[in-house]
């Protein structure tokens, strides 16, 4: 009986770690990987990073799971921006997401398991000097595909692959000369620019999970492509 519960508690902690591994640039996806429909709810944190083109990331991230059925949450991340229109400032996004488990893999039936997940993001910006700081919006709907592997009694592998399309809108409100960003070079008389990025997001996560008695160890790396070459990695647990 200790083991089957055992057991239980450590396929809803990885499930739910799982859809916190990349919510940098309002990624998101399915953290109910591993709990069966039917489940008792469960929650989730996680802390993490990563980098993309002209950008790197540290965040936090919370869900909810409602029995293996559908996620709820939220990410807050801090970007520092190196390069590009944005380089010197800071940017301050809140992610809220959902996703929808619709299908689940059967051995007989379906090779892999597919969710669908919605994310929108607001991101505040910082560190602008006298003039007013940018501001924007992200969004990210697409599918999940992903299989679970036991590779012995401790360690469970889940390779996961996001495709989803991506996009990103921002506002700037001035074009002064002397402001922080590089958008002080913009030549517009109107005072203000706005800048619509359309990309395809597509993440490869090798989610692992190692078990040491009572203790779920989670690690979740990633690598893709989010309209440049993105890397990163998130660990987390459940309650």
């Amino acid at each position: 009986m200790a083991a089957a519960w055992e057991e239980l508690l450590m396929r809803k902690f990885i499930g739910l770690c799982f859809l916190t591994t990349t919510l940098f640039a309002s990624s998101a996806h399915a953290q109910s990987i591993f709990i069966d429909k039917g489940d008792p709810s469960a929650v989730d944190a996680m802390v993490g990073g990563g980098l993309v083109k002209n950008a790197w990331g540290v965040g936090v991230t919370g869900g909810y799971s409602y029995r293996g059925v559908f996620d709820v949450g939220a990410d807050f991340t801090r970007y520092a921006y190196t390069a590009g229109t944005n380089k010197k400032l800071a940017g301050y996004s809140i992610t809220p997401f959902t996703t929808w488990h619709a299908l689940r893999s059967d051995v007989d039936e379906m090779p892999f398991s597919i969710s669908f997940t919605l994310a929108v993001q607001r991101i505040v910006y910082a560190g602008n000097g006298t003039a007013m700081n940018p501001e924007g919006w992200g969004l990210l709907l697409g599918p999940s595909f992903y299989r679970r592997f036991e590779l012995g009694t401790n360690l469970v592998v889940v390779p996961e692959l996001l495709a989803a399309y991506d996009f990103q809108y921002t506002r700037y409100y001035s074009v002064a000369s002397d402001q922080t960003s590089a958008n002080g070079n913009s030549a517009l008389a109107n005072g203000y620019s706005t800048s619509a990025k359309h990309n395809v997001r597509v993440l490869f996560r090798p989610n692992v999970v190692y078990k040491a008695g009572s203790t779920n160890y989670v690690f979740v790396p990633y690598v893709g492509y989010q309209g440049a070459f993105a890397v990163g990695g998130n660990v987390g647990a459940m309650f």
